[in-house]
């Protein structure tokens, strides 16, 4: 697990759970590249509100490694860069809806986490690890 990105702490017990949920839901519907997918879309919707206005090579890196929590780096890179076919019709409007359920999210732990102030307007990325127990709030 790669823990060098400051809220690294912060959003990895939402992932874990995350694909915990997705895996259960959809895993037998969906091809594993396409579960691959929905979860990147998941993180990526999650880490937005907290890094969409930062660098975007910082924000693909932190979707990067909490995505590789749970994949293996050749699969975590496929379900970053590339959209698989989808099998069912329902696939893609699944994935933009729970993109936008993990923005949600992620605005919430954007504003328990106080990523908003003025530290964060300025770009300081040690605003995102700051939090008291960050375990606690996020779990």
């Amino acid at each position: 697990m790669d823990t060098q990105f400051s809220g690294f702490e912060i959003f990895a017990p939402k992932v874990e759970v995350a694909w915990t949920a997705l895996h259960r839901q959809y895993a037998s519907h969906l091809t594993g590249a396409e579960l691959d997918h929905l979860f990147a879309c998941l993180v990526f919707g999650l880490t937005s509100p907290a890094y969409a206005e930062r660098e975007p090579a910082l924000h693909f890196d932190i979707c990067r490694a909490l995505v590789g929590t749970k994949l293996p780096a050749d699969r975590a890179d496929a379900a970053l860069h590339s959209v698989p076919e989808p099998t069912q019709p329902w696939v893609a409007s699944v994935c933009e809806q729970i993109e936008s359920q993990a923005i949600k999210m992620g605005q919430t732990l954007q504003e328990t986490h106080n990523f908003n102030d003025d530290s964060a307007a300025h770009g300081d990325p040690s605003v995102l690890s700051r939090s008291g127990n960050s375990e606690e709030r996020a779990a």
